[in-house]
């Protein structure tokens, strides 16, 4: 069995914080994550930061047609030269973030473990290139992971949440200790799964994602004083009921209505 990791350490010795490198080793785990990514050899793959590879191969020696995107130059050399002999593994050298739609032909299960610095803005282009994605399985540090799948009136429930839970249906896969990687670190992780949902908007899609945004601006304030600046704030009271609202107080469902409801008191 090829040991990339094992291979990586003794070229490399280390790796690049400044990409938030900390790569996943507990075969356990690995495999947990392909099975909740659905890999087998009538699946398509798209892994976002390979890293030195330890997912990757094991998905290959799955069967899957599997395309990955890796930003770091290096790694990218690193696992052509290893895993050349694979017929079905492509890699691009880009930032996933970066790239167009046009490099993706048909739909994929994406996959990918993703650092802190980068993890909204990979969500935010998943988002993007949602008609292209069949399912994603992602590992974040925990926090980030506790806000996406939070609910209303918890202190981690934010913008993020909301804006994850309109476009995915989502369920936490499970959490993995900072000793299952390496170099290891103190941060736990957490594996979600995220399935699209139908969206609920077209072209109001961008002005309902800012009022979501406006409304948790300042997260302890009242809606009447995060939107004002955009909506006759006597809306609030009509729709609610009250106009002492909060932003964490109200669901996917609620923002949604209450836009539609803005949207018709127009």
């Amino acid at each position: 069995m090829l040991n990339l990791v094992n291979i990586y350490k003794n070229e490399f010795s280390k790796t690049k914080k400044s990409l938030g490198q900390h790569f996943l080793i507990n075969q356990h785990y690995i495999e947990k994550i392909l099975d909740a990514t659905s890999v087998s050899k009538d699946s398509r793959i798209l892994e976002i930061g390979p890293g030195c590879g330890a997912l990757t191969v094991k998905i290959l020696e799955r069967g899957a047609d599997l395309t990955a995107i890796e930003i770091d130059a290096v790694l990218v050399d690193f696992l052509k030269r290893y895993l050349y002999f694979y017929p079905n593994f492509k890699i691009i050298h880009s930032d996933f973030t970066k790239i167009d739609k046009s490099l993706l032909d048909g739909k994929y299960n994406l996959v990918g473990n993703l650092p802190y610095y980068v993890s909204v803005p990979i969500l935010e282009k998943c988002t993007e290139l949602i008609e292209n994605i069949n399912t994603m399985t992602f590992m974040f540090q925990k926090e980030v992971a506790d806000r996406i799948i939070s609910t209303p009136s918890k202190k981690s429930y934010s913008s993020l949440s909301v804006f994850c839970q309109y476009f995915f249906d989502i369920k936490k896969i499970l959490n993995i200790s900072g000793g299952n990687f390496w170099p290891t670190t103190k941060v736990e992780s957490t594996v979600l799964h995220f399935i699209p949902k139908k969206r609920q908007f077209d072209v109001d899609e961008k002005d309902f994602l800012n009022l979501v945004k406006l409304s948790f601006s300042a997260k302890r304030k009242m809606l009447k004083n995060n939107l004002n600046s955009i909506i006759d704030t006597n809306l609030i009271d009509e729709f609610f009921g009250r106009n002492n609202v909060r932003a964490e107080e109200l669901s996917v469902e609620d923002f949604i209505n209450f836009y539609n409801f803005l949207k018709n008191a127009q």
